[in-house]
């Protein structure tokens, strides 16, 4: 289940909030993990973060995507 973001500076700020929300490390001692997932780049430009395991507002329920086409990666990278 995916968030879809115009920017990646959106995913990631929204997938900090999920670590402040859990109490990661990063968060809570200062060092260690900040994020809980990371977004990935969409076919089409925008950016999509797996937020399985993340707690939803009524509104982000409703956006939620499946699945999503993630940017091609050239051949030979």
């Amino acid at each position: 289940m995916y968030l879809i973001y115009a920017t990646e500076q959106d995913a990631w700020e929204r997938s900090e909030q999920e670590g402040i929300a859990i109490g990661l490390a990063h968060h809570t001692a200062g060092r260690g993990s900040r994020y809980v997932t990371a977004p990935q780049e969409t076919a089409d430009g925008q950016w999509a973060l797996d937020v399985e395991s993340y707690q939803l507002d009524e509104i982000e329920e409703t956006t939620t995507v499946p699945t999503f086409t993630p940017k091609p990666i050239p051949e030979g990278e």
